[in-house]
């Protein structure tokens, strides 16, 4: 978020007593205000960029790939080098994000969230991001991969739930509380689509009239069987619903929704499966014991047999007394919790509660298979980084650790760019690997009339820190706002792994759409 920080307003949660649905949302990146960039291919990573074939996660499958251009570094032999990064607390800081559904597909996670508008007072989110990471600290943002305004039976969007078959990636998408849809992408960094121009399903299907028809959670079953899961209401309500999907996973293969007996389920439903058990989990509602905290089921399928565990996630005064939506997923061997709070919100002094951030930790499991309950964290940084970013591959620019103050533009499936750079502002990228030494970074950026200027830090600014300058670089005019061209920066020569800033000098004078070293 341009601001020297991320802007923004928070308060109770979607579709909450205390949330309600009010609020605006203002533009998405990749508006008219924001630009799109010009026609300059794909992303990395996108079905332009490429990708390989994958595996599946949970029964999940399907074929995606890793980030572009990954497995060759230009021919050299494999690195040795042993990150020391760690996460972010709070994971994404330009936007406000919230409601992560974490799916693992081949050699990444991807994070889909809701994205909470600067400054609202309620909820009135409009679009979707996804985030994409192999090291679980540098951050790819793919950019809006679907807008309300696409949607002819949505005004606001709430939260996400995700999932593959097929060889295509599913979006469930809940309009506020009363209905919910369906997209598809041929890419889990999208852009998604609505094939079937309508909701899938309403109120007026069987059992499915609970108060909050919506956190639609997907899950497919090792043997290709996909699942719905949604629902939500007051304290004291049975208001979990399942419902199993036919297998083009746009229509309901159920005659009526089955209801998920819980103990004080307020929202938030998501389901993984581990050791063959299968776990349901969700927001607690306020009850004396709750606290509105995360808790979950085990159950002998996806739909039956489950019984009451526990929590999973304390709340704690980092997300002002309100509840939450997480997601499980197993990746790199360990487990990881994604979550929200509002710990950005905090940092930057904004007065709204409906302003959140994301965020995520380790879990564990004990020998009989129920989760160790954590609290959440109000550290400044999380989890470690599992391997080093090797940038002799191109590098997305908007594929970073921590920044400040810039912003990242466009839709997805087109040019997604790191812009509204004003002087002061940083992008900063965790433990890239300089393998035996770099003496130049070259960056693909556009600018309309030049007179800007980047300035090269290592080990500096993530944590605040200082770091040292190996390099400075003028930036000139590329012929045009959308008219990308590469831009060669001579470094000190570097070797072995370092933190790697782009410090910023102009405001507005030039955008940046990837880079890497050589």
């Amino acid at each position: 978020m341009s601001q020297g920080g991320t802007g923004g307003a928070q308060g109770g949660e979607a579709g909450t007593p205390q949330g309600g649905t009010g609020g605006a949302q203002g533009g998405e990146a990749g508006t008219p205000q924001g630009g799109t960039g010009g026609a300059q291919g794909g992303e990395a990573g996108t079905p332009q960029g490429g990708g390989g074939a994958t595996g599946s996660e949970g029964g999940s499958g399907g074929a995606v790939g890793g980030s572009a251009g990954s497995g060759g570094s230009g021919g050299r032999p494999p690195s040795d080098c042993k990150p020391n990064g760690r996460a972010r607390n709070p994971l994404i800081s330009h936007i406000f994000t919230a409601d992560p559904n974490a799916v693992v597909y081949g050699d990444r996670i991807y994070v889909y969230t809701s994205h909470d508008v600067d400054g609202q007072d309620d909820y009135k989110m409009v679009d979707y991001h996804v985030f994409s990471s192999d090291d679980m600290v540098n951050w790819q943002d793919h950019g809006v991969i679907i807008h309300a305004n696409e949607l002819s039976w949505a005004n606001y969007l709430y939260a996400p739930g995700a999932c593959t078959k097929n060889g295509k990636y599913y979006l469930y998408i809940p309009n506020e509380g009363s209905s919910i849809g369906v997209a598809v992408a041929d890419h889990p960094g999208g852009p998604f689509v609505d094939p079937i121009k309508k909701a899938l399903v309403t109120k007026s299907f069987p059992n499915a009239n609970v108060p909050w028809l919506f956190d639609p959670a997907c899950f497919v079953d090792d043997d290709g069987q996909g699942y719905l899961y949604f629902g939500g209401g007051d304290d004291g309500g049975q208001n979990a619903r399942v419902v199993r999907l036919n297998d083009d996973m746009t229509s309901i293969k159920d005659s009526m929704a089955t209801t998920i007996p819980t103990t004080a389920f307020f929202e938030a439903s998501f389901m993984h499966k581990h050791d063959g058990k299968y776990y349901f989990s969700y927001s607690a509602d306020f009850s004396s014991g709750h606290g509105a905290a995360l808790e979950y089921l085990i159950g002998t399928s996806p739909m039956s047999g489950f019984e009451y565990q526990g929590k999973i996630l304390n709340n704690g005064n980092i997300n002002n007394g309100n509840n939450n939506h997480g997601s499980i997923v197993e990746f790199a061997g360990k487990t990881y919790l994604f979550y929200h709070n509002r710990k950005l919100q905090q940092e930057l002094g904004v007065n709204k509660v409906n302003n959140r951030s994301i965020a995520v930790q380790e879990l564990t499991y004990g020998a009989d298979g129920k989760i160790n309950t954590i609290s959440m964290s109000t550290e400044d940084y999380t989890v470690s980084q599992i391997k080093c970013l090797d940038a002799f591959e191109e590098v997305e620019a908007e594929r970073f650790a921590e920044e400040k103050g810039i912003e990242v533009d466009g839709k997805a499936g087109g040019v997604v760019r790191v812009a509204q750079i004003d002087t002061g502002d940083w992008i900063a990228y965790s433990q890239v690997d300089f393998r035996d030494g770099a003496t130049s970074v070259v960056l693909k950026v556009a600018s309309a009339s030049g007179g800007g200027q980047i300035e090269f830090v290592i080990d500096g600014c993530i944590a605040g820190k200082t770091g040292t300058s190996v390099g400075t670089c003028e930036v000139k005019s590329t012929g045009g706002a959308n008219m990308y061209a590469p831009l060669t920066c001579t470094i000190t020569n570097t070797s072995g792994a370092h933190d790697l800033c782009f410090k910023f000098t102009g405001n507005r004078a030039f955008e940046i759409d990837s880079f890497h070293l050589e």
